[in-house]
């Protein structure tokens, strides 16, 4: 575990370059843009969760450049600890990004004097994270498989369409997609309000089954291509 937390580090050095000021700003412009078009959260946390998503593929990026899989390979780093590490790495940048976003709302919202609902916020975060890592799920392996030059069309695909469908649906039926809409809904399926609820802890296994199943055939592409 101690190596794949060393390898996680690793990635998050080599895409530190690429957090500069002029990223940082168009992040912020960006998030402003939504939040002051929906005068909620949701957007925000969106977009920059849809950018985060990007972000981690950069280090495969960077990998095929400087051809760093012949490094991993000399310095005799298993494979399996490069794949779990850039599992996680990509993981912890979705959810760092969403709470980032969040909490940014919160302070804009707030100066404006505009209502911020901080329980659906952290609601779009989770399932937000849900499907940003479910779509990641058959991203990675896609890049462990072809490299990133040759799967990056495919691979990003998700991430342009995804935006566009926020924007048409935030405007089109902002009223019935509202956080306070679906946080009444998620209210809705707590144990003491519907039965149903027990449903929660499935979708929690499949995910985990997703990921876990996702990591294996990821392992299984990258330990047969040769460096």
């Amino acid at each position: 575990m101690n190596k794949v937390m060393s390898f996680v580090r690793l990635d998050f050095i080599t895409i530190k370059p690429y957090l500069t000021v002029k990223n940082l700003l168009i992040f912020i412009a960006v998030a402003l843009i939504m939040i002051f078009t929906n005068n909620s959260a949701i957007g925000a946390i969106a977009m920059l969760m849809v950018f985060a998503a990007m972000f981690s593929a950069y280090p495969f990026v960077i990998g095929e450049k400087s051809n760093i899989d012949v490094l991993y390979t000399t310095l005799s780093i298993k494979r399996k600890t490069v794949v779990f590490g850039r599992y996680l790495f990509a993981l912890t940048l979705d959810l760092a990004a969403g709470l980032f976003a969040a909490m940014f709302s919160f302070v804009i919202l707030t100066a404006t004097q505009k209502d911020f609902d901080f329980d659906g916020s952290l609601v779009t975060v989770l399932v937000l994270f849900l499907l940003f890592s479910a779509i990641q799920a058959v991203q990675l392996p896609i890049y462990f498989k072809l490299g990133y030059a040759k799967a990056k069309f495919l691979a990003y695909l998700p991430f342009f369409v995804f935006p566009l469908l926020i924007l048409v649906v935030s405007n089109a039926f902002g009223s019935l997609f509202s956080l306070e809409r679906i946080g009444e809904f998620l209210s809705s399926l707590l144990p003491e309000n519907n039965p149903a609820a027990t449903l929660i802890p499935a979708v929690g296994a499949v995910w985990l089954a997703v990921i876990l199943v996702s990591c294996k055939v990821s392992v299984s592409f990258y330990q047969k291509r040769d460096f």
